[in-house]
């Protein structure tokens, strides 16, 4: 089975060598409370810009840009500096900012820019000579114990606290049985061998007056907390049919992968994580493929039906 959805950032021939990721945890940090430490993609679209800046330790400036870029982040020695075209609307400046940090976030860039089409160009290690008058200035960098700190006061603050995986899973099924009048189930043990990759399966029931009921099934046999993500992309997607542009196969079932990717911007994967988030988990990336149905996925139980 393959994604039925492509990356479109363009690299910059000037890719040397990787930096190291940007709020990634200690490496004597156990691997349980890797997600809840690390900054994501996803909050590059939930958290204020702001609170976002002043996390990674940023400064921001205005000046004429070159290439119809509209916004540059450039991390150089130690220093994180955007610099935005001047005239912008505060709703298209926030924007192109966010995509710098969604970015930064992802991938650690050194160089990123973003133009008036939402292109992004980047390189992995800024090597040209910077002139002093150019340099950015001195910032302190800043380090985020816990990026669930952030989010303290916020829209997006959890509902009750923050919980354990099973604890959200079982606030999940019950959003998706109650809010969306729908059925959420774990995936029978007839449903195995699963097509390859997949790590979920989401159909739309009609009941006898014809309205719209979700059904939800999510494999067991995998980690708990891919499993609470999964289970938060499916109530995401649940509510959002409308807003992909995948067909489901001949029984109705779309089928989802286990391969996570960052949230790249508003959508179904943006409302996972902010979904997930207030049921009480800080979640990994939450962009899940929707796959194609092959002929593996043709073997597989119509649950629809």
């Amino acid at each position: 089975m393959a994604p039925n959805s492509d990356r479109t950032d363009t690299n910059n021939p000037r890719v040397c060598e990787k930096q190291s990721g940007i709020g990634a945890p200690h490496a004597s940090t156990p691997a349980s409370q890797q997600a809840e430490l690390q900054l994501r993609a996803h909050d590059a679209w939930a958290l204020p810009v702001e609170v976002l800046g002043d996390a990674l330790g940023v400064t921001f400036s205005e000046k004429e840009l070159i290439d119809n870029h509209q916004a540059w982040l450039i991390a150089l020695r130690g220093r994180i500096a955007v610099i935005t075209l001047p005239g912008l609307s505060r709703e298209v400046k926030e924007q192109r900012i966010r995509r710098l940090f969604c970015e930064r976030i992802s991938h650690g860039w050194a160089a990123i820019t973003v133009d008036s089409e939402d292109g992004v160009t980047f390189c992995e290690t800024f090597l040209e000579e910077v002139d002093p008058a150019d340099d950015p200035p001195e910032v302190s960098p800043k380090q985020t114990k816990d990026v669930r700190d952030l989010y303290e006061g916020s829209a997006y603050a959890p509902l009750h606290g923050w919980r354990g995986d099973e604890e959200v899973i079982a606030a999940l099924r019950t959003l998706i049985i109650d809010a969306l009048a729908g059925t959420a189930e774990d995936m029978p043990e007839e449903a195995y061998p699963l097509p390859e990759g997949v790590g979920a399966m989401v159909a739309i029931g009609y009941d006898e007056q014809g309205a719209l009921h979700p059904l939800v099934w999510v494999r067991t046999d995998i980690p708990s907390g891919l499993r609470a993500d999964l289970w938060g992309y499916c109530a995401a997607l649940s509510a959002s049919l409308d807003r992909v542009d995948v067909e489901p196969d001949e029984n109705g079932i779309f089928y989802v992968g286990m391969e996570r990717s960052p949230v790249t911007g508003p959508g179904v994967a943006l409302l996972a994580a902010a979904i997930v988030r207030r049921m009480g988990r800080s979640p990994e990336d939450c962009a899940f493929p929707l796959l194609a149905p092959g002929a593996q996925a043709e073997e597989a139980p119509p649950l629809a039906a």
